[in-house]
């Protein structure tokens, strides 16, 4: 008690030793240093927190940098496209059917032409005179179909060609005289109506019978070479659509030429 009496004694006369001007000043001047105090510590407070927004931001452009070098990593390391030429080709030579120097040819020739297909485009050009249900062209691994219908090509039940035929077959005859290296495949397909006239047992000959026909007057009418043709009946059993319909046993009864490029000719066509 008595400590705490001698304390303040001491308090009060100091302060009392102090003019009352001085102590104002005192005062103020702290004030002002804890205003200048509070206002540094405001801006601080801002520039850390500007500064942690911009780490922020850093840190989301360096991940997505990351992400684009992977993704580019990625492609780098990704193998080069291959084309089904370049398949078809590589099996060739697996198979012993090339040599690398053939192989080195067919590329070089094949860089040398870019690729076009005139030929094809310039075919594709002239049967779009038709309309797909009666002729259709397709390129499937390399291989080109011709699906003709019977109806431009003969007459019901018959094996005939008609006079209709002839502006069909004239088309493909000029592709076939323009690349006198391709070979050809013509098939005769029908419905599976049970079939039977005269010389005709079944659809087995009436296929045939077709098939024929076609090949006989593109030798002797167009002047190909036999030794590129090959004729085929294929009856009622390789169907395009259903027999149980009227329209689906005409989409049946067809002609199918398929035209066999040459191996650079497969490497054009996949391009």
């Amino acid at each position: 008690m008595k400590i705490c009496i001698l304390s303040l004694s001491i308090i009060i006369v100091v302060a009392s030793c102090v003019p009352p001007g001085k102590l104002t000043e005192a005062i103020e001047a702290n004030n002002a240093i804890s205003k200048k105090y509070d206002s540094i510590q405001i801006k601080l407070t801002d520039t850390i927190a500007n500064f942690r927004s911009s780490l922020n931001e850093l840190k989301t452009n360096l991940n997505s940098l990351q992400d684009s070098v992977s993704y580019y990593r990625a492609i780098a390391s990704m193998p080069p496209v291959i084309s089904e030429g370049d398949v078809f080709l590589n099996q060739m030579l697996g198979l012993s059917l090339l040599s690398k120097s053939e192989l080195a040819g067919i590329k070089t020739t094949n860089g040398n032409n870019g690729g076009n297909n005139v030929w094809l485009d310039g075919f594709k050009a002239d049967m779009k005179k038709y309309t797909a249900a009666d002729a259709d062209v397709r390129l499937n691994k390399g291989y080109v179909f011709v699906d003709i219908s019977d109806k431009i090509l003969f007459n019901s039940s018959s094996y005939t060609l008609t006079k209709k035929s002839k502006q069909v077959l004239a088309t493909i005859a000029s592709l076939l005289q323009a690349q006198p290296d391709l070979t050809f495949m013509i098939e005769g397909h029908t419905d599976n109506k049970a079939f039977k006239k005269r010389a005709v047992n079944d659809n087995w000959s009436l296929s045939v019978n077709r098939a024929t026909a076609v090949a006989r007057i593109l030798q002797t009418k167009y002047k190909i070479n036999p030794k590129r043709i090959i004729a085929a009946g294929r009856s009622q059993y390789v169907p395009v659509d259903d027999n149980k319909t009227k329209a689906g046993r005409l989409n049946n009864r067809r002609i199918r030429i398929v035209i066999m490029p040459t191996v650079t000719q497969v490497m054009n066509l996949n391009q």
